[in-house]
Parts: C-alpha cells; sequence; structure tokens
C-alpha cells in the first residue's frame, strides 16, 4: 500500500491495467499502459510491474487486484490469448468491478457472429487465410496462389455484402498487422467471448487488430483528454 497506491492519491485519474505480462504480449501491454498515462493528470499501474508480497494468510493476487482495483478510477484489460493469469483477472473484473472496467480484446468480432458484418470482420477473415501453413500443399508457390485466391473471393463476397474494402487495402491491412503484431488471430474461450459481450453491450469493449490501433484505443479509457499536442501541432507550426 505505501509503495503503489500513493501513486493513485496523487493522480486525478487513475489506472490499473491487466493482461499479459511477458513477452511480446507484455510490450504491447505496456505501451498501451504509456499511452494512457501521458496526460500529466492521470498515473496508470500494470499489475504485473507491482511488489511481490510476502504473505501467508491471504493470496498475493487477491491482496493486489482488490486493492489497486478498489483504488483505481479505472480499469482496463488488454488481452490476446485465453491461457495464462489473464483469465482469473478477468473473472475478478466481472464480478467486482465490471463498471469501470473497459477491455481491449485482440481480434474480437463478437459473440458467434459467423457472417461479414464490418471492415473489421473481412479483416479478421483475411488473416484466418493468411496464417495458416496449408500442410497439405509442398510447394510454396501453390501456397501463395491459393492464398491469393482465397483473398480474392473473400473480397468479392465482402463487396456483396455492401463492404466497400479492395484488394489494395486488405493487403495492406496485413502487412501493418504482420508489422506490429505478427501472430495468428487470437482465439478464446466461450467464457471469454460470453464476458467481452457484457463489455461490449456496456459499451466498454473495444476490439483491435495492430498495434497502432491499442494505442489509439487507449483515448477510450475515461478520465483526463489526451494531450492537445499529440493531434493538434505539427512541427512547422513551430518552425520558420
Amino acid at each position: 500500500m505505501n509503495a503503489e497506491l500513493p501513486r493513485f492519491e496523487q493522480a486525478d485519474s487513475s489506472y490499473l491495467v491487466l493482461g499479459s505480462y511477458r513477452g511480446e504480449y507484455g510490450r504491447r501491454l505496456r505501451e498501451f499502459a504509456n499511452c494512457v498515462n501521458m496526460p500529466t493528470n492521470a498515473e496508470s499501474i500494470v499489475l504485473g510491474d507491482t511488489l511481490s508480497l510476502d504473505t501467508a494468510v491471504v493470496p498475493e493476487f487477491d491482496v493486489k487486484i482488490n486493492l489497486l482495483g478498489e483504488f483505481a478510477d479505472a480499469i482496463a484489460g488488454v488481452y490476446e490469448k485465453e491461457s495464462g493469469g489473464e483469465s482469473p483477472e478477468l473473472g475478478v473484473c466481472r464480478a467486482l468491478f465490471v463498471r469501470k472496467t473497459v477491455v481491449f480484446p485482440r481480434d474480437y468480432t463478437g459473440l458467434a457472429r459467423d457472417s461479414l458484418e464490418t471492415r473489421e470482420d473481412v479483416i479478421q477473415a483475411a488473416l484466418t487465410i493468411y496464417y495458416p501453413d496449408f500442410e497439405n500443399i509442398d510447394d510454396e508457390e501453390r501456397v501463395q496462389e491459393t492464398k491469393k485466391k482465397e483473398l480474392a473471393s473473400l473480397i468479392t463476397v465482402a463487396q456483396r455484402e455492401g463492404i466497400n474494402i479492395t484488394e489494395r487495402e486488405l493487403t495492406d491491412s496485413i502487412k501493418e498487422r504482420i508489422t506490429s503484431v505478427d501472430a495468428e488471430p487470437a482465439t478464446y474461450s466461450w467464457v471469454h467471448l460470453s464476458f467481452f459481450r457484457r463489455w461490449e453491450a456496456m459499451g466498454q469493449c473495444h476490439p483491435w487488430t495492430t498495434l497502432e490501433e491499442l494505442r489509439e484505443l487507449a483515448g477510450e479509457m475515461p478520465g483526463p483528454e489526451r494531450p492537445r499536442w499529440e493531434t493538434e501541432f505539427e512541427i512547422g507550426d513551430f518552425l520558420d
């Protein structure tokens, strides 16, 4: 309490950030936390970066998430997979802090959507075409040709459904995804999807695909506005 909570008490808006804390997941999580932290009167704490506790009475996790979750003005959960410590954290937030929690699940498109309704649906479908290895096809050239044909078919179906997206736009989206998050589309259990759908119904669920989208979504957190210099000023404004 002496080490972590004063940071919340001194800020006008405080945020507890949850998710995966290791590897590339942790890097993206902390980039998001830094974006949330940009207003000078805001303070974010990543749960996985807090001090380790030495207690034999109550499990360390219970102490941390209950105290910090109670004191934080808002909680952000960045999710990219269904395994690991994210699951118990998600359950605690759903049970105790549902109204102050905002979730950011990668590649989430809804609980049971099986049709193309938005550009995001088309991009997600394209990723499922791009990442499989087509193990039954040995020739790399044939693999690429198969993927190209399936993507072309996807664009045709999307346009038939009234979704305005071109082959170039779809290709650029895949390239951007590979550059920032080179990973297969995230999958979640039925329980995770149900939780996400609950927050979605409350307007507190914001899916993302690329790291740039995740950074921009930091502005969806309640609290102070992002600093004006992020969007309103150009370098030329300060040069003669």
